[in-house]
């Protein structure tokens, strides 16, 4: 389960379980998060990717990439 991780400069989420719903952007007005923050982190505390399509989640298709096995992108090229 993933739970979002507001930056410090930004308000609490309402409940500890609060998701940002899909098309959800903060406040304009809100100072910009810490570069490298990350918006998601998992039952333990790490920094994890986040709901595919949320806020501050890695993308369907970077995620892809990042967990292809090596030797497969080698065979595309």
């Amino acid at each position: 389960m993933h739970r979002f991780n507001p930056p410090p400069s930004w308000p609490e989420p309402p409940t500890a379980s609060w998701r940002p719903p899909l098309g959800w952007e903060p406040d304009p007005e809100w100072p910009d998060a810490p570069a490298g923050w990350g918006f998601w982190i998992n039952r333990h505390g790490r920094k994890a990717s986040g709901p595919i399509g949320a806020y501050g989640a890695v993308d369907g298709g970077r995620l892809d990439l990042a967990t292809a096995d090596r030797a497969l992108l080698l065979m595309h090229n």
